[in-house]
């Protein structure tokens, strides 16, 4: 009987250190309904596995500036909102972290962010840039402090060779956005009003998601 209970242990061992290193967490620590539920369904542990590579990648992009600022506060963000909604709702996790994989994998996600130029929120201007689908870019620019019934602009499309952006508003008015490193230029074409032109700076304290002001 020795050798079988050594065996029955040695496997008993196997699985608890499986169950442990499942998931992109400590399951031995899951401190929370949500986690103890990614622990204990094999497909979400696959999927917060996936996410958090998605994530160090996101995170480890060269030449980006406060980029990694944003997405930590916006990873952040996500993980309380996920808490929140769907404690241990496996159902609703899964539906979640398809959403913020899709999110995460998004070509262009590192110029997501809200872009300033001006003393927003007091006043000045602010530019939005939300990840669009078909691997476009959405920007939108509005009025600080309330972008409520004060929005200027709202284009999409891809970004062309050396990170421009044009967006034409019909008529004649064709704007550009000059992509760089925790900043955008925009430019203005001859037929454009009113003038939006010049340069907004990364904020990594705010979010495209949030009205200005909210945090």
């Amino acid at each position: 009987m020795r050798p079988l209970t050594r065996l029955a242990l040695a496997a008993l061992c196997l699985a608890s250190a499986s169950l442990a290193s499942a998931a992109s967490f400590d399951c031995a620590k899951a401190g929370n309904a949500t986690e103890k539920a990614i622990c204990a369904d094999p497909g979400l542990s696959r999927q917060d596995e996936a996410l958090a590579a998605l994530y160090q990648r996101q995170l480890e992009m060269p030449d980006t500036g406060q980029w990694a600022v944003f997405l930590r506060r916006d990873q952040r963000d996500w993980i309380a909102g996920r808490n929140g909604e769907c404690r241990r709702d496996t159902e609703c996790l899964k539906r979640d972290y398809e959403r913020r994989i899709a999110y995460l994998s998004h070509p262009l996600l590192q110029w997501t962010g809200r872009y300033v130029q001006g003393k927003c929120p007091h006043e000045g201007r602010f530019l939005d840039v939300t990840p669009g689908d078909a691997g476009q870019l959405d920007v939108e620019i509005y009025i600080c402090p309330n972008p409520r019934g004060n929005m200027l602009l709202q284009g999409r499309n891809v970004l062309e060779a050396g990170q421009r952006l044009r967006v034409a508003e019909g008529g004649r008015c064709t704007r550009s956005f000059q992509f760089a490193a925790d900043r955008i230029t925009v430019a203005d074409g001859p037929e454009c009003a009113p003038a939006l032109k010049g340069v907004y700076v990364r904020d990594p304290r705010r979010s495209p998601f949030e009205l200005e002001g909210a945090k």
